[in-house]
């Protein structure tokens, strides 16, 4: 009888180390990936042409300021940002989304809002509005934006499942 429960304990042993290893492998086989950047993809991308007869000079870059507004509000409601020439992409590119030019982190997000886009000195404005997006999960791991459309100053703009940056000139 004692031969039977030694012989047991090393077979629970090996079946215990045997189902551990097999665990293991199997987690490490598991696809890895990090999350995309969803709230990138789905930004509108905005350079503001620098130079030449119909770009921005470098002090008006600085000037430049963004008023969010609500759409069809009466009366307008409004905030207004400064960013005083930093553009988180590089000179003169930035992205509109929930973190720029306002933070918005709860309801309402920042497509249900129309920008501004004014540079006082020229007397320069654009308005960029009716934001509509649409987004998929792709497997496990990607993410496309199959929907990015806007209005400048009234003209549809359609970037949908792009990350380039419309421009924008003074003309």
């Amino acid at each position: 009888m004692n031969q039977k429960f030694i012989f047991a304990s090393p077979m629970k042993l090996f079946n215990s180390i045997f189902s551990v290893i097999v665990l293991l492998a199997l987690a490490s086989c598991e696809q890895k990936c990090d999350e995309p950047d969803i709230e990138r993809i789905n930004s509108v991308h905005i350079q503001l042409k620098e130079g030449g007869s119909d770009g921005f000079t470098e002090g008006e870059l600085n000037d430049i300021f963004f008023i969010r507004y609500v759409p069809n509000s009466n009366p307008l409601v409004a905030d207004t940002s400064y960013p005083n020439g930093f553009f988180p992409e590089g000179d003169g590119r930035f992205l509109i989304n929930d973190s720029y030019p306002f933070r918005n982190e709860e309801p309402p997000y920042w497509v249900v809002y129309g920008y501004e886009i004014v540079e006082p000195n020229s007397g320069f404005r654009t308005r960029i509005q009716d934001i509509e997006l649409e987004g998929m999960y792709d497997g496990d791991c990607g993410y496309n934006n199959i929907k990015k459309t806007f209005t400048v100053d009234s003209i549809p703009v359609d970037m949908s499942g792009s990350q380039d940056f419309y421009v924008v000139t003074k003309e």
